[in-house]
């Protein structure tokens, strides 16, 4: 009976149940990100996630007993510095990590994991969610200034016409200032660039993972992968991102994969649709930041 039971559980999950962002609720801090398409699982995993040195990646696959999983932490010339080995299942609301670390004096580790209680931030359009939940409701303008008036956007100075992986290593910043503004850290993982979207970067629910990345001459493309929050109808989806770096700058602009590309309309001069980020800073500028309390309150900066 009880082997039953257990069977009738497992085969009632389904990667809505696993997807997206969980972190610890108390002791030490460890942040999982699951991206899930088909039985394939990549992601990644932080402790202060603010802190890029932190940021290590996710690769698994997902079936009826859960996510089996590696986690690379890597070098700052991306090569491995050493792999832990996990199972992720999940019970009742929560996700418990079981594993073994490859670290140095590392051994067997089982961690306990939640959904951050605040929730996505509020956007000036609807946000959706998983688990399932009404969708957040939009606001006219939120503590970032997001919802004024866009100034003229001024290029900075010439692209780079051929970008290199050394041009775009680091971390970028944008959107605002304080805790809310968004990192986004890029890093070198054996032959290919991987990275994760974070802001506030002590909720996972404001947290994504970068992959995908190609550079083509003068244009750096990658994927934002959205798993259980999306600004819009639906939570999971690949955001996809076009840039251009230079000056300090990386020019964006978007597309989603679940929606037509937007009517040509007329637009004013000086107009050129998207956002910058600023940087890059060194991944290793960023050690140290910690927020000092864990876990975090459970109320949103933005509520």
């Amino acid at each position: 009976m009880a082997t039953s039971g257990f069977v009738q559980t497992a085969l009632a999950q389904n990667a809505d149940d696993y997807r997206g962002g969980w972190r610890t609720d108390q002791g030490e801090a460890h942040t999982y990100e699951f991206s899930i398409r088909g039985d394939k699982v990549r992601g990644i995993y932080c402790t202060y996630c603010a802190d890029a040195t932190t940021l290590a990646f996710v690769d698994g696959t997902f079936g009826s007993n859960g996510i089996i999983f590696t986690v690379t932490h890597v070098n700052a010339d991306g090569s491995t510095a050493y792999q832990d080995t996990a199972t992720a299942r999940f019970d009742h609301g929560h996700l418990t990590v079981t594993g073994t670390s490859g670290a140095p004096a590392g051994g067997k580790f089982e961690r306990t994991l939640i959904k951050d209680p605040r929730g996505p931030d509020p956007l000036p359009i609807i946000v959706s969610r998983l688990p399932k939940a009404p969708p957040v409701p939009s606001v006219p303008i939120n503590q970032q200034g997001v919802g004024a008036p866009a100034p003229r956007y001024i290029q900075p100075g010439p692209w780079k016409s051929a970008l290199t992986e050394q041009d775009v290593v680091g971390v970028w910043l944008g959107f605002g200032v304080g805790a809310p503004k968004q990192y986004f850290i890029i890093r070198k993982v054996g032959d290919k660039l991987r990275g994760m979207v974070c802001g506030t970067c002590d909720n996972p629910y404001t947290m994504a993972a970068l992959d995908d990345f190609e550079i083509q001459g003068d244009l750096l493309k990658f994927n934002i992968l959205h798993e259980d929050w999306g600004d819009g109808e639906l939570p999971t989806f690949y955001k996809h991102v076009t840039a251009h770096v230079g000056w300090n700058e990386m020019r964006c602009t978007t597309a989603v994969d679940h929606q037509p590309p937007a009517p040509a309309r007329p637009r004013p001069p000086g107009f050129v649709p998207g956002f910058s980020l600023t940087g890059p800073i060194a991944i290793e500028a960023t050690a140290g930041n910690r927020w000092p309390q864990w876990p975090p309150p459970n109320t949103s900066l933005a509520q």
